[in-house]
């Protein structure tokens, strides 16, 4: 076997580079499958939990390193990354299995004492698993440091192919069969650790893994995911269990059959799908009569039409087309044409082939025609014009209360999204979303702001905001929204509006209050809500509106696309923290700061640790009077690395969502992409290994350079490109990502190769603080992001990597490490 031998007599094989990739594809992997899981049983923002905690076990995992001198110089190497990888896998069932034991509640902190227990336990049995694979990595690296290029290759490669992996795991054996198949994978790695010299080992590790992978079939039922009271979707009937699961990277989706509500707005039996556990539902009748015979023998079901006013025949796209509500609408208005766009390719397959029967043809009309995409991204690329655009929103009562989706990115819903929707209606074209009421008034800021950039005046007379029974078989009897037409809307318009919407006539059960327009050409506001629309609409000044109110008015906005953030970071308070960790006992439930809050606590922790775990074992250092050169300029510098990678990394991923339309494309494209050619650029910079301080700062000022070229370059090209099929913009989205990669990949290990050869104590240091500011930065990105949009963080990354070239410029040739007694 081909292998190099380095200046402590330690071997470096091929089985080490298979191995190292191998551990990297289960981190990955593993890290991945929790963010969904976490997403299912708590809600979205809880995966960058997953994020930061695994970061901090691998940041731990280097410093642990640093301080066991044993395991770094003495233990067999074979034996201890064998027995580490062993460890990942074992530890990674067990953790998943107490995690969901755990009555784990963070936003009770301040109510519920024990919460306290309760938190740190969690963080300490979901970084259990990153600790010990971090462990493995950290001290490959170390001990085969003369082979760190080629090493940390094999690590990005591996880490890649995770990514690429979950598209294919996760809808084969869900969430927690795809955490199980992760340890399967740390366990291979055990037996390729081992197969040389710790032969027992391996065998041990084999046989397990076999056992791991047959459990992961099973492992759905075995160990079932615990999730949070607050997530019961209005539509998921209570006591039932779902009639089918499935699982993507984008989602899990329960399928329920429902009884008749005539009294929440569900007429008829039906059939409701609930997507990650009640982060949101959508509902349509039992169709299985025929959706034809349906329509002509249902007379419950009323639909309003808000979006066929005074049309006839008219042409429809829907975004967000779930289980068909929206469908049967348009069949029962008559619609000449139907283009329905979901993203959820599980829905689709419900709706079409495995329940194709109860919706009795329905997505089988010759007027309909289904599409599985970001609705966004198809509307951009689309060349047909159209009568209605129609958004309804699925949010659940628990994930507005929960603050859930303050978090959630949309292109949906941004300024340039407006833009697009209008630039495809016809002339007299109708576009209907519907949002919470306290975000109204930004729907109305969004259009104001489209018609002024455009010079097209006032919006005045052609918006509507509007409270009523909507479309029946949804989550709430009484939905709130925007109708924009592209014409200015007509008297007969909103008395026709007010007729379906039933204005004026008595209303039971409506928890929200009766029928209600808000806003019209016509209307004289009755109170601050219609004023404050009013003002939107006619004020000179949109500006002076922004500043005076408490909510976040300004539009979202492609570069800041978190339409549902409603609070300003500035505007942050004390109360409004213990308002959120106490359960939300103060202020309007739907405004409640909960993800921002949740960031900060994120990104507090991961200071903190960081302090402690870096900080005081330096302190440490100090003490026992170990001097090694320049420590700071090398700590920064790693530290530099690890901020600037997770920033460009995080924007690109948000960049192209948009641009592929699939999230699952965006994981498996970008992220796997990006860390492949990561990892070529570290294995080609092995050839700089004897000049690593000649070459890194020319690699740095080329990064720059990068930097700046897609800061510059990825906008233009990307807006271009969007209406190519999709392996073409699969094409587009690698090459861009490529060049950009590929100089990422070399700081890294080149500067590591630097402190080998002149701080070799470093070396863990490097790692642990790389991997630390790693987790600061993946919290710090989306806060950035939300605060002053993603472009801004690629400025700020190529900051940090300038930050990075002043480091290592300044650190010198270091003489090596001295020790005086203490």
């Amino acid at each position: 076997m081909h292998s190099r031998v380095n200046d402590d007599g330690s071997r470096i094989g091929r089985h080490h580079y298979a191995g190292m990739g191998i551990i990297s594809m289960a981190t990955l992997l593993l890290e991945l499958s929790l963010t969904r899981v976490l997403s299912v049983a708590n809600w979205y923002h809880f995966g960058f939990l997953v994020i930061s905690t695994a970061l901090l076990g691998f940041g731990t995992a280097g410093v642990v390193l640093s301080l066991w001198t044993g395991l770094r110089e003495r233990v067999p190497k074979d034996k201890a990354l064998a027995g580490l990888s062993l460890a990942f896998g074992l530890v990674t069932i067990a953790s998943f299995w107490v995690m969901q034991r755990i009555p784990f509640d963070p936003f009770d902190l301040l109510q519920d004492r024990k919460q306290v227990v309760y938190t740190l336990l969690y963080y300490a049995v979901l970084a259990a698993p990153f600790f010990c694979s971090g462990l493995a990595i950290a001290l490959l690296l170390t001990r085969g440091s003369l082979e760190v290029n080629r090493l940390y290759a094999a690590d990005l490669i591996g880490a890649g192919l995770g990514c690429a992996a979950i598209a294919f795991v996760m809808p084969a054996l869900g969430g927690p069969g795809s955490v199980v198949f992760s340890a399967t994978l740390g366990l291979l790695a055990a037996a390729v650790f081992g197969m040389s010299r710790a032969r027992g080992l391996a065998i041990l590790s084999a046989v397990i893994g076999v056992a791991t992978l047959v459990f992961a079939s099973m492992a759905e039922r075995a160990l079932p995911i615990t999730v949070t009271p607050s997530k019961l979707h209005p539509l998921q009937p209570p006591g039932r269990s779902p009639i089918y699961t499935a699982w993507n990277a984008l989602s899990r989706v329960d399928l329920y059959e429902t009884p008749a509500m005539p009294d929440q707005g569900r007429p008829d039996p039906g059939f409701a799908i609930i997507v990650d556990a009640g982060a949101s539902g959508t509902a349509v009748a039992d169709l299985s009569i025929g959706v034809r015979n349906y329509l002509a023998h249902a007379p419950e079901y009323r639909p309003s039409g808000l979006a066929y006013l005074g049309k006839e025949h008219p042409s429809v796209l829907i975004i967000g087309s779930g289980a068909g509500r929206e469908v049967l609408e348009g069949l029962y208005f008559g619609a000449s044409s139907i283009t329905a766009v979901e993203i959820n390719p599980i829905i689709n397959d419900i709706v079409t082939k495995r329940m194709r029967r109860a919706w009795g043809g329905l997505f089988e009309q010759p007027e309909v025609h289904l599409v599985t995409e970001d609705g966004r991204s198809f509307v951009r690329r689309s060349k047909d014009k159209y009568d209605a655009i129609i958004s309804i929103q699925t949010m659940s009562t628990a994930a507005l209360a929960s603050g859930a989706l303050s978090l959630s990115e949309t292109y949906v819903l941004t300024r340039d999204a407006f833009e697009d929707y209008i630039d495809h209606l016809t002339p007299d074209g109708v576009l209907l979303v519907t949002r919470p009421q306290h975000q109204i008034p930004k729907l109305f800021a969004t259009v104001r702001e489209v018609f002024e950039r455009r010079g097209l005046g006032s919006p005045a007379g052609h918006l509507l905001a509007f409270r009523g029974p909507l479309l029946p078989f949804g989550h709430r009897q009484f939905l709130t929204g925007l109708i924009f037409k592209k014409s200015p809307l007509t008297p007969a318009d909103i008395e026709m509006a007010s007729e379906r919407l039933g204005v004026g006539r008595p209303y039971v059960g409506s928890e929200s209050g009766p029928p209600e327009i808000f806003y019209s050409p016509t209307s004289s506001p009755e109170n601050p809500f219609e004023t404050q629309l009013a003002r939107l609409a006619n004020a000179l000044d949109l500006r002076e509106i922004y500043a005076s109110s408490s909510q976040l008015l300004t539009p979202a906005t492609d570069n800041r696309p978190f339409f549902n953030q409603n609070v300003r970071w500035t505007s942050l308070r004390p109360y409004q923290f213990r308002a959120v960790l106490t359960g939300g006992t103060k202020g309007d439930l739907e405004l409640r700061p909960v993800a921002e809050i949740t960031l900060l606590m994120l990104l507090v922790q991961a200071a903190g640790v960081a302090a402690v775990l870096i900080l005081l074992p330096l302190a440490s250092f100090d003490r026992k009077r170990l001097r090694v050169p320049r420590r700071w300029t090398f700590l920064v510098y790693f530290a530099a690395l690890g901020l600037g990678f997770i920033l460009i990394e995080i924007v690109l991923l948000q960049r192209f969502t948009l641009f592929l339309g699939q999230p699952i494309y965006t994981y498996a494209v970008v992220l796997g992409s990006l860390l492949l050619f990561t990892g070529g650029g570290s294995y080609a910079a092995n050839r700089f290994r004897a000049t690593p301080r000649r070459v890194l700062p020319w690699v740095l000022m080329a990064l720059l350079a990068a930097i700046g070229m897609v800061l510059l370059l990825m906008p233009p090209i990307l807006s271009l490109t969007l209406g190519l099929a999709l392996g073409w913009r699969v094409a587009v989205a690698v090459a861009l990502v490529a060049p950009l990669g590929f100089l990422l990949g070399i700081p890294f290990p080149t500067g590591l190769r630097i402190v080998v050869n002149e701080a070799t104590p470093l070396v863990p240091w490097a790692w642990a603080v790389n991997g630390f500011f790693t987790v600061i930065g993946s919290v710090a990105a989306m806060i950035l992001g939300m605060a002053l949009g993603f472009a801004a963080v690629l400025l700020i990354a190529g900051g940090c990597y300038a930050a990075a070239l002043v480091a290592i410029a300044g650190s010198g040739r270091a003489a090596g490490v001295t020790a005086t007694p203490g």
